[in-house]
């Protein structure tokens, strides 16, 4: 009886030993498993990141290009603008000059007409 104690606890040791094994590899497995869901789930937040940032950088870049043509539409006008005072401004000394010519002829022909 005593040997065959001694063979059911060697049996059950064995048993708890086996069960032990399977269980530290089912353990492992599933660490395992975490592991590689994590691993894809910093992947895709990864690629989700890139995408948000490439994303905006082009919206941002479409505004400084918006702004950009806008500034420069504004330049065209500023130059247009510059371009009609200057004409304006132009003709204005042209009227003076001609009326200091036309004073300077009066009086030539007064100074005339004087002698």
């Amino acid at each position: 009886m005593y040997v065959q104690e001694g063979e059911e606890a060697a049996q059950m040791k064995e048993q708890a030993e086996a069960e032990k094994r399977v269980r530290v590899r089912e353990e492992l497995q599933a660490a395992r498993e975490y592991q590689i869901r994590l691993k894809e789930e910093r992947a895709q937040e990864e690629l989700r990141m890139e995408e948000e940032f490439k994303r905006k950088l082009m919206e941002k870049f479409a505004e400084d290009d918006r702004l950009e043509q806008m500034n420069a539409q504004r330049r065209r006008m500023r130059e247009l603008e510059h371009k009609r005072e200057i004409e304006r401004l132009w003709q204005e000394k042209l009227v003076i000059y001609q009326q200091q010519r036309e004073a300077e002829k009066a009086e030539q022909e007064w100074k005339a007409q004087e002698e």
